[in-house]
């Protein structure tokens, strides 16, 4: 009958998954538990009680979802921004309402698609169906929120869309074809140019009027009947300039056959090895536009040498989904019709997107892959990093050079693909969620392969994300934890130190559901902040709340009273609810929160009162070699446990209290004191093929485990 002494020195492994119980072999056993809730293991090795939150406010709409952006100019200049349907609420860093709001273009269904990047005060905001904005703040209490004022947007010869009606005298390959237009739609200059609607392609021979021209029809259409259609490349005409300098200068584009509409105001026309931007329509055959690159000369130019080309982010095209600031440009990508096309501003000149072939110019750059699936991020790590949902992509300039628009490289080094969850950036490595949104993976640059890797960082806890990630935050301080927000409303965390070998994942779980986290920065680290969508006298409602360290209860309040109180207000927010109090650093008898306040059987000069949760932490049956071999499913016993505890007041072993107060004179009338040393308890039983222990603190105390000895009874 053996009789070993177990030492469980740490928790740097976190909670096991169930599919890894078996796995007594691995080294990440002997540091793990089969269950750590509400508790976050710590890179020095313990498990601590997670942090409560406080309640900072109601959403503007309780019914609805919103979603939680930091804005950060600086440490001391942080705030969070609370987007939701069509507005968005700015909160100072101390958790007060700034009382800004501001109209917003972004509705609920749209909120968590969103991307956004920072630079100093300006933050540009993405989404496929809205042009790119920026949120700007002139002072605490001066903000804005518009359409990024771009100088010049990315451009191609991409003709006109039409979404009104196209009928066709046939839809099979051949010429003479009538096509006839609802609205007016064809000119003179547009003959030669090409109908293109689904797979069917057709070339106009002859316009009779503005509604009706004849067409040859090259790749057959699948109806006669066209919903929406485009009439595809420039005005098959002469173009002459009546001046071909200075830059800046406005001049006069003549054509040799109608082609101009109106609606080119604001389109680029590239001529004679220069590039003008129309500002003005004057008639179907004259437009008046800004050199903003000279041309070369002003002799007039025949159809195909020039080109009529139009912004590619419009709402028929769509608007890029993803944006990230890279040496010095604004990189974006990712709209419907262009969703492998990736756009870098000028060096220095974010709202420049004027293409060219100068090292400093703006630049665009398609992907290639065996499949073309949308950019859903972009970002940095010592590259440009374009994740897809079909893989990871880097782009540089080559060896130790930057991006120009002659020596942009791209590899796409593995093929996992992400999902909609905005990745995370720790250290030298980019966190982000696969497309399936249960695994989380780690891009990284390798040394050994010469080559970025993502390794998957969920892979022994693969249970932590079960219902899937929507949404993630960083806090590097005063602990290094990644906050991970699952469908189910469960917040999983993951501890991370690469250096140290620490990956420890754990789920907080509170009454209610969690729905969206961010973090910024605050004294002494980063403080997160949560949407939690909690159920309150029977009506479902969502409150803004922030973790805070020493806090013991959630969704709760902190207060002080100079003389003293035994009343206690401001819980309109938890009404009907049944809450934790600590007065004066002794828990108290759980109250009814009625009309939002709680009364106390004694006055309290300092009170946290909040909702109630409970730490648990499950150890793992420990491995044992014998002479017999493994001591896996024999009969034990846990004769004695010794657990090392610091600044920790009381919990429960196995449904066994705790109690760490030692009575004598003058302690009664004061709070209990935090213990810091070792606990021993024995004669816990025997278990068949089991030697676990539960332990739990259900009191709003703290609660800190360093380690757990355990001297066992094996019979083998």
């Amino acid at each position: 009958m053996a009789r070993p002494t177990i030492n469980q020195t740490n928790f740097t492994a976190g909670e096991i998954s169930p599919r890894m119980l078996g796995r007594v072999d691995i080294a990440r056993y002997q540091n793990g538990a089969e269950i750590i809730e509400n508790a976050w293991p710590l890179v020095h090795g313990g498990c601590v009680r997670r942090d409560g939150t406080l309640f900072t406010g109601v959403t503007k709409f309780p019914a609805k979802r919103c979603r939680l952006i930091p804005y950060v100019f600086n440490e001391s200049q942080a705030y969070m921004c609370e987007f939701g349907d069509s507005y968005v609420r700015i909160f100072f860093s101390d958790g007060t309402y700034s009382g800004v709001e501001l109209a917003s273009p972004y509705t609920e269904a749209m909120l968590f698609s969103m991307e956004y990047v920072q630079g100093a005060d300006t933050m540009f905001l993405f989404h496929t169906r809205v042009p790119i904005y920026r949120l700007r703040r002139s002072s605490n209490t001066e903000w804005t929120l518009a359409a990024a004022p771009f100088v010049t947007r990315p451009f191609d010869e991409k003709g006109i869309s039409f979404a009104t009606a196209l009928t066709l005298g046939a839809s099979t390959v051949g010429p003479g074809r009538a096509a006839t237009s609802a609205v007016a739609a064809f000119m003179a200059a547009d003959v030669g140019r090409e109908i293109w609607a689904g797979g069917g392609v057709a070339k106009v021979t002859s316009v009779t009027n503005s509604t009706v021209a004849t067409v040859e029809v090259l790749n057959a259409f699948s109806t006669t009947t066209l919903a929406a259609w485009a009439l595809k490349g420039s005005p098959q005409t002469t173009n002459t300039l009546s001046a071909f300098s200075p830059v800046g200068a406005v001049v006069t584009m003549t054509l040799g056959a109608a082609g101009w509409r109106p609606d080119d105001v604001g389109k680029f026309v590239k001529i004679n090895g220069g590039l003008l931007e129309i500002t003005v329509y004057s008639s179907a055959t004259a437009v008046n536009g800004i050199i903003r690159s000279a041309p070369t000369s002003a002799v007039p130019a025949p159809a195909n040498a020039w080109s009529l080309e139009g912004s590619v982010w419009n709402d028929i095209d769509g608007y890029p989904r993803a944006g990230t600031l890279y040496m010095q440009r604004l990189a974006v990508a990712g709209s419907p019709n262009y969703p492998q096309t990736i756009w870098l501003s000028r060096i220095g000149e974010y709202l420049n997107f004027e293409l060219g072939t100068k090292d400093d110019d703006a630049l665009t750059y398609n992907l290639t892959s065996d499949q073309i699936n949308p950019v859903l991020h972009m970002a940095q790590i010592n590259a440009l990093i374009p994740l897809t949902y079909g893989g990871e992509f880097t782009a540089t300039g080559g060896v130790e050079k930057p991006i120009t628009p002659t020596n942009i490289q791209t590899k796409n080094p593995s093929a996992y693909g992400c999902n909609s969850v905005r990745p995370v950036r720790i250290g030298n490595e980019l966190y982000f969620v696969q497309k399936a949104g249960r695994k989380l993976r780690a891009m990284a640059y390798k040394y050994d392969s010469d080559s970025y890797g993502s390794p998957d960082m969920s892979v022994l806890s693969e249970h932590a994300t079960t219902s899937g990630v929507v949404d993630m935050a960083y806090q590097q301080e005063p602990e290094s934890i990644l906050f991970m927000v699952r469908n189910d409303g469960v917040l999983a965390t993951m501890t991370v130190d690469r250096d140290q070998d620490v990956i420890g994942w754990a789920r907080q779980i509170t009454d209610g559901r969690f729905e969206s986290v961010a973090a910024i920065p605050v004294a002494g680290g980063e403080q997160v902040w949560t949407v939690v969508n909690r159920t309150v006298n029977g009506v479902q409602t969502r409150y803004i709340e922030r973790f805070a360290q020493g806090v013991q209860v959630d969704g709760g309040i902190q207060g002080s009273s100079e003389l003293g109180s035994a009343a206690w207000s401001g819980l309109g927010h938890l009404e009907g609810k049944t809450v934790d109090v600590v007065a004066d650093g002794v828990v108290m008898q759980q109250q009814v929160v009625v009309e939002g306040s709680v009364t106390l059987s004694r006055k309290a000069h300092t009170v946290q009162i909040g909702l109630p949760y409970k730490t648990r932490i499950k150890t793992l049956t420990p491995e044992v070699q014998g002479a017999t071999g493994s001591a896996q499913g024999n009969s034990m016993r846990v004769g004695e446990i010794a657990l090392r505890f610091l600044e920790t007041i009381g919990c429960k072993i196995n449904d066994q209290p705790i109690a760490f107060r030692d009575l004598g004179s003058n302690t009664l009338d004061k709070p209990p004191a935090p213990f810091t040393g070792v606990h021993r308890m024995e004669n816990l039983g025997w278990e068949r093929g089991e030697a676990s222990l539960v332990i739990e603190q259900d009191q709003p105390l703290p609660f800190h485990l360093l380690n757990v000895i355990k001297k066992m009874t094996i019979n083998d």
